[in-house]
C-alpha cells in the first residue's frame, strides 16, 4: 500500500458483524439449539428434572460462553399448578440454574423463575437471554499461521480462525511459531508475529475518510501496512513506555520484555514518543526508547541482502542456502515460506554467517527471504524472495 505523509493515529469500528447465535445445531442432547429473539429453543421439550435435561443444559452452557454478547440468562419452570403452588416450580427452576452455573456460567448472569403454566400443558423448562447490542467488528483475521487465539482477557482466551471477525477491545494473540495477518476497517494490515500480542482499540471512520486508529502492542512484533487517510487521522501503535504515530505506511513495532520500545520504519515516517519528547523516524532509520527514557537518535537499518543461491530450479535434496554478507550484521533472520507472501506457515531461524543448511522440512515449493538484524537487535530490510523445489 501507499500512504499520504499526512500525519496519521489509529481507532477502530466498522465491518459488519455476524448475528449473534442464530443458526441451529443439529444434534447433541437438546436435538438442537436455536438462539432467537432472547429465546433459546430445543429440539425437544426441555423436561423439568432427569439426566437428558441436565445434558442439554450443558450444551446451552457452551454454546452461551461462546457467544460473548449474552450478558444473562433465565430458566423457567413452568409446572402444573398443583406442583409449582406447592413450592416445586422454583426449586425446580434453581436446580437447573445451578446446573448452568457449575457448567461455567457466572452466577451473577443466571436468574430462575417459575412463572404459571399452560392448563393441562405438561410440565417443561424454558430459557431466555438478554444480549448487548451487536458491536461492528473492527478487524478480520485475513490469514493464520500456527496458534492464534482472541478475546478480551487474557484468561478467556480462545483459538480463531482466518476469516473470523475481530471488535474493540479485544485481545488478539500469537503462540510459538503462529502468525496471524489482520484486515483492519479501514484497509490498513497488521501482522502479528510469533508470540506477539496485540490489543485492538477503536476504529472510527468519517466520510471525509479520517480516521482514527489506535493499537497496544502488548508484547512481541507487529508489522503495519497503514492505509492512506484524509487530513487530520492519527494512527497510532502504543507499546508499554512509548507511542508511535504513523505519518507513513509501513513499520514495524516491537515491545522487548524489559520495556523497550522499538521502531523500525520501512516507508513513510513514524513518530516515536516518550511524555513530552518524541523522535521522527523516517524510512530506512530505527529508533527506540528504554523504559521511561526519551527516544534515541535514529539509526539507518541494514541494507537487504543480496541472495546468491538457489534463485530458483530443482535440487534432490534441501539446497543450502547462500547469500552476501551484510556489513554491521550480528546475525541474520532466515524465514522459508510455502508460499510467496509469506502468509502461510514460515519457518525462521537464525545464522551468524551468511550460509545456512536444512533450511526446509522437505519436499515441496519453498519460498525463502533474508534480513539482516543487528547488535541492538533492530532489523533491517528483507532481501528479495527467490524459490526452489524438492521433488517428492
Amino acid at each position: 500500500m501507499r500512504g499520504s505523509t499526512t500525519p496519521l493515529m489509529l481507532t477502530l469500528a466498522l465491518l459488519a458483524s455476524p448475528a449473534v447465535g442464530l443458526a441451529a445445531e443439529a444434534d447433541g442432547p437438546c436435538g438442537g439449539l436455536t438462539f432467537d429473539q432472547g429465546r433459546i429453543g430445543t429440539g425437544h421439550v426441555l423436561e423439568p428434572r432427569g439426566p437428558r435435561t441436565e445434558a442439554c443444559l450443558r450444551e446451552v452452557a457452551d454454546a452461551v460462553k461462546a457467544r460473548p454478547a449474552i450478558r444473562s440468562l433465565t430458566v423457567a419452570a413452568r409446572l402444573p399448578d398443583a406442583e409449582r403452588l406447592d413450592g416445586q416450580g422454583l426449586a425446580v427452576a434453581k436446580a437447573a440454574a445451578e446446573v448452568l452455573v457449575t457448567a461455567g456460567i457466572p452466577r451473577t448472569r443466571v436468574s430462575f423463575v417459575a412463572p404459571q403454566g399452560a392448563p393441562g400443558a405438561p410440565g417443561q423448562l424454558q430459557l431466555a437471554y438478554v444480549e448487548r447490542p451487536t458491536q461492528p467488528a473492527v478487524a478480520r483475521l485475513r490469514t493464520v499461521s500456527g496458534p492464534v487465539s482472541a478475546g478480551l482477557e487474557e484468561s478467556a482466551m480462545r483459538s480463531r480462525v482466518a476469516g473470523d471477525p475481530l471488535h474493540a477491545g479485544e485481545l488478539v494473540a500469537t503462540g510459538k511459531n503462529g502468525r496471524a495477518e489482520l484486515a483492519l476497517a479501514d484497509g490498513s494490515g497488521v501482522l502479528l508475529s510469533p508470540e506477539s500480542a496485540v490489543r485492538l482499540g477503536t476504529l472510527e471512520l468519517t466520510a471525509e475518510r479520517q480516521r482514527k486508529v489506535l493499537l497496544d502492542l502488548v508484547r512481541g512484533t507487529v508489522e503495519t501496512e497503514a492505509a492512506p487517510g484524509g487530513a487530520g487521522s492519527i494512527f497510532e501503535v502504543r507499546t508499554r513506555g512509548a507511542v508511535a504515530g504513523v505519518r507513513g505506511t509501513r513499520f514495524r513495532v516491537v515491545q522487548q520484555e524489559d520495556g523497550t520500545s522499538r521502531v523500525e520504519t520501512l516507508e513513510g515516517k513514524v513518530a516515536l514518543g516518550v511524555d513530552a519528547a518524541s523522535v521522527d523516524v523516517g524510512a530506512g532509520y530505527g529508533s527506540r526508547a528504554k523504559l521511561a527514557q526519551a527516544p534515541e537518535a535514529p539509526r539507518a537499518l541494514l541494507a537487504a541482502p543480496v541472495l546468491e543461491q538457489p534463485r530458483g530450479g530443482v535440487y534432490p535434496t534441501v539446497p543450502a542456502l547462500v547469500w552476501r554478507a551484510v556489513a554491521g550484521a550480528k546475525v541474520y533472520r532466515v524465514e522459508v515460506a510455502d508460499s510467496a507472501d509469506f502468509a502461510g506457515d514460515v519457518r525462521v531461524q537464525e545464522s551468524a554467517t551468511p550460509t545456512l543448511a536444512g533450511a526446509a522440512p522437505g519436499p515441496g515449493k519453498w519460498f525463502w527471504r533474508v534480513l539482516a538484524v543487528d547488535g541492538d537487535g533492530f532489523v533491517g530490510y528483507p532481501s528479495k524472495i527467490f524459490s526452489f523445489d524438492i521433488p517428492g
